[in-house]
């Protein structure tokens, strides 16, 4: 999965250097005002990077906002309700519970307690010891992403920044002396845009990133206690 995403963010580095010679050789210096979307246009091909990056950031975090938090993912309520029907041995009721509210992990973890109950060895605890594992191993590796864009986008603002430079020097020396001066101010500005987007996508995906981290640890510490219970409570025969 991760290398696909490397893979992907390769492609459209490449792409994106098209993009910048295209958007470049159209014009060598920039208007006296700019609007938004001509400020953006400026920064040329690696923008069109950055502006994917920042779209799947925005998903990503609302993903979050919806599912990373505690009453949903492991609810007091549902877990006590869980345990009182185990220690009265009514798994038919448990199982069928769970299989209805299959989001939490805790319904996941009891399931995969209850399939293998019967058996007189460790099988079921290791069942749902690995369960709980994954599934909190999937919760970090969620909010991995976001710590993923706000690693990249701020190199890729200054790979945008290098690049922009880069051009603005090499068109200096063939210009008269009368523009040299107005044209490189403008090669220069156009170049900080890419840095600049970079870090106002990758400064709000560090706030979020923190933030959701707080989220998964917290889900994290009620899902060792619970699993810890429902552990003792399914193999007590």
């Amino acid at each position: 999965m991760k290398n696909l995403k490397y893979l992907l963010l390769l492609l459209l580095i490449c792409a994106s250097q098209v993009a910048y010679a295209q958007v470049s050789s159209g014009s060598d210096a920039l208007p006296a005002e700019m609007t938004l979307w001509q400020t953006l246009k400026a920064g040329g091909g690696v923008m069109v990077v950055i502006g994917f990056l920042s779209v799947l950031a925005v998903a990503i975090i609302i993903y979050d906002f919806m599912m990373l938090t505690v009453d949903k993912l492991a609810p007091r309520d549902f877990f006590v309700d869980v345990m009182r029907k185990i220690e009265s041995r009514d798994f038919a009721a448990v199982q069928t519970m769970c299989r209805n509210d299959n989001i939490t992990i805790i319904s996941k973890i009891v399931l995969a307690g209850l399939e293998r109950r019967n058996q007189y060895d460790d099988t079921a605890r290791e069942a749902m010891e690995n369960t709980a594992r994954v599934e909190l191993t999937n919760l970090w590796q969620n909010i991995s992403y976001l710590s993923d864009i706000v690693a990249v986008a701020p190199l890729l603002g200054l790979l945008g920044t290098v690049l922009g430079m880069i051009q603005a020097f090499h068109a200096v020396p063939l210009q008269s002396a009368s523009v040299k001066t107005t044209l490189l101010a403008a090669g220069i500005s156009k170049a900080m845009v890419t840095t600049a987007s970079g870090l106002v996508v990758a400064i709000p995906c560090l706030i979020a990133y923190s933030y959701f981290r707080g989220q998964v640890q917290q889900v994290t510490n009620k899902i060792e206690m619970y699993s810890t219970d429902i552990i003792k409570a399914i193999q007590n025969r």
